[in-house]
């Protein structure tokens, strides 16, 4: 339908979360939607003596009645008019709307209805300036700095030979194995020139130390007790004994701590430099985390601390929107909400009720957000918006021009401003929150803060140069349960 249609729509007073909307289409408006009607009907019946869509207009008024052509063209119209209606009013409904008329549209005569629309509350604020918020205690320890030195060398590190010795705790041993029970082959148990650390937990604890004490070149056999409770279970509680070739064995050998270390490893001329700019990375990553940890604290008290009476709709809205945005999680990681449902025993319906406490928790931060915005007279201006529109296009690899216009189309252009005014709204609360000791122990606290650390992009996990792959031993069954 191209162009506005005629309406006039009156908005009554709120009450509760229910505004009642009183609108009327203009008698040229419902003349148009009759006579589209009748038009559409004479190309879709059949009537003897007539060929398909040459049916007379007058003919098809005859046949169905106007009665019955007024129902049809309220079936095709009244959701285009209640639309307009809502955006004119500027209504976000929560709910289906309920809509009611005294009178079928006639010919010549405009055509009232009314819409009772239930929208989202507006929240009245509590304190939301000056809240306490726990803050993690950012402190950088002499510790973590050596941590973080220690994971460089190990990265550094290299596999050298041991010479003549016997294989020890720590030392990487190269092993060719196999498992016997009553002298006979146990399949899957079979390991070719396998690389391990001993006490990695690569193997089997028995398997790992029975090496230890064992030359290059050395063969044992070695009795091995498999669990009750193994990942494989034709080996659960199994006795085998294991036919152990030692093929090699290396130490691994870090690199001296120095100056000429801290050469080689960053772009620093000396030990002290490094150590000095891992402090600071520590420190800026930790700052972050524990201001992160108090806004988030920060928002959830404001929110926590509002008055607002949520409608169920909403919060059953929220949890099915949350429910598709995990769907298409999964989709994006190669999964199917259909396979998930399979595989924990659930449906749609039951997966949006386990959700309804995190949607309604959701919809309050949002209406907090909403009201401080409000409460501060914070403003989105054109270059803030059109900065964050050039965002959102290069993200998803468009233009911004074709971005803004899809939005337009779709009616979520208000949609960005918003989200923009909750970040506002969220940076005003964190700014003005009072910082104060979190209520756990200091252990905790490092923790969490660590935890985080870890997120903001730390050194890879150690592994030193020629280190084992696991996929080594993908087909045998002699690894750990933890594999």
């Amino acid at each position: 339908m191209e162009g506005r249609t005629e309406l006039k729509t009156t908005v009554g007073e709120k009450v509760g979360n229910d505004v009642k909307l009183e609108i009327e289409v203009s008698p040229e408006e419902v003349h148009d939607g009759i006579a589209a009607t009748v038009k559409q009907l004479s190309r879709e019946v059949r009537i003897p003596g007539f060929r398909k869509g040459k049916v007379p207009t007058g003919m098809i008024v005859q046949r169905f009645g106007m009665e019955a052509i007024s129902q049809q063209m309220l079936d095709d119209r009244l959701s285009p008019w209640l639309l307009e209606a809502l955006t004119e009013a500027g209504l976000d409904p929560v709910d289906r709307p309920e809509v009611d008329f005294d009178e079928a549209p006639e010919e010549g005569k405009p055509f009232s209805f009314t819409a009772v629309v239930t929208v989202m509350p507006t929240a009245e604020l509590g304190e939301y300036k000056g809240v306490e918020a726990p803050r993690p205690d950012a402190t950088v320890l002499d510790s973590e700095v050596d941590e973080r030195v220690e994971r460089l060398r190990e990265e550094f590190a290299e596999l050298k030979a041991v010479g003549d010795r016997p294989a020890a705790e720590g030392d990487f041993v190269t092993v060719s194995a196999e498992g016997y029970r009553d002298g006979d082959v146990v399949a899957n148990t079979q390991l070719d020139d396998y690389m391990f650390e001993v006490g990695g937990g690569h193997l089997l604890p028995d398997l790992e130390q029975g090496v230890v004490g064992m030359k290059i070149g050395e063969e044992a056999t070695i009795p091995v007790a498999f669990p009750d409770d193994y990942h494989a279970e034709e080996l659960q509680g199994a006795s085998l004994d294991f036919k152990v070739t030692v093929k090699d064995v290396k130490t691994k050998s870090l690199p001296p701590l120095n100056d000429e270390f801290a050469k080689d490893v960053s772009e620093f001329e000396t030990l002290l430099e490094l150590r000095l700019d891992i402090r600071n990375k520590l420190q800026g990553a930790k700052d972050s985390a524990a201001d992160r940890r108090l806004r988030a604290a920060a928002i959830d008290a404001v929110a926590a601390g509002i008055t607002v009476d949520l409608p169920p709709a909403a919060i059953d809205r929220q949890a099915r929107e949350m429910v598709d945005d995990f769907a298409r999680s999964l989709s994006m990681q190669g999964g199917d909400i259909r396979g998930y449902l399979q595989a924990t025993g659930s449906g749609v319906e039951e997966l949006v009720q386990q959700m309804l406490p995190e949607a309604e928790t959701a919809l309050r931060t949002a209406l907090a957000l909403d009201a401080v915005a409000a409460a501060e007279d914070l403003e989105v201006s054109e270059e803030e918006f059109d900065a964050r529109l050039e965002k959102l296009a290069a993200a998803g690899k468009v233009e911004a021009s074709e971005l803004r216009s899809r939005l337009e189309q779709s009616g979520r252009i208000s949609e960005i401003r918003q989200q923009i005014l909750r970040e506002r709204a969220a940076d005003f609360i964190a700014e003005n929150a009072v910082a104060v000791a979190p209520e756990e122990s200091a252990d905790d606290q490092a923790e969490a803060v660590s935890a985080d650390d870890e997120q903001e992009g730390s050194p890879e996990d150690d592994q030193p140069q020629e280190a084992p792959d696991d996929d080594v031993a993908a087909d045998s069954d002699v690894k750990p349960e933890t594999e």
